[in-house]
């Protein structure tokens, strides 16, 4: 098989924060899934089906001062750093050889930082970690996870 160009690579992302674009954004991981439960009567095969809750969360590893620029914009309204409203992340990938693919992260609320501290010889001290919860169904380039939900009480 030929090699026909360059594929979605580190370099041809672009991960978008509430203050911006995130340079030292190290490691982005994130997924969603709603479980499926078997519905049974007599017999042993499904009846059908039930869905449980959909749910969805992500991870980001910040160098220190990227995680200094993004703690400011999480607490400039007053309060701690889980007192935030939620954030949208904007993850991008595309470069000239591929169209690019932007997948939405809405409504993220951080729930956990870990990280800090530093070795002797360390050439990246104290890089934190930032846990979320995604609180919209993520846009997949686009197609939402899920449709949307109109409740009759809204």
């Amino acid at each position: 098989m030929a090699v026909n160009g360059n594929r979605y690579d580190w370099e041809s992302m672009t991960v978008t924060g509430p203050h911006g674009e995130i340079a030292a954004v190290t490691e982005i991981k994130y997924e969603d899934g709603q479980s499926i439960e078997g519905r049974y009567g007599r017999g042993s095969v499904p009846l059908g089906y039930g869905r449980g809750n959909y749910e969805a969360s992500g991870s980001m590893t910040l160098d220190r001062d990227e995680w200094e620029k993004l703690k400011k914009e999480l607490t400039s309204a007053g309060g701690g750093i889980y007192d935030h409203a939620p954030i949208t992340i904007v993850v991008s990938y595309g470069n000239d050889d591929m169209p690019t693919v932007t997948d939405t992260l809405k409504n993220c609320k951080i729930q956990k930082f870990s990280g800090g501290g530093a070795s002797q010889g360390d050439t990246n001290a104290s890089p934190i970690t930032c846990e979320f919860v995604i609180l919209s169904p993520i846009l997949w380039n686009g197609t939402p996870a899920k449709g949307e939900h109109k409740s009759r009480y809204m």
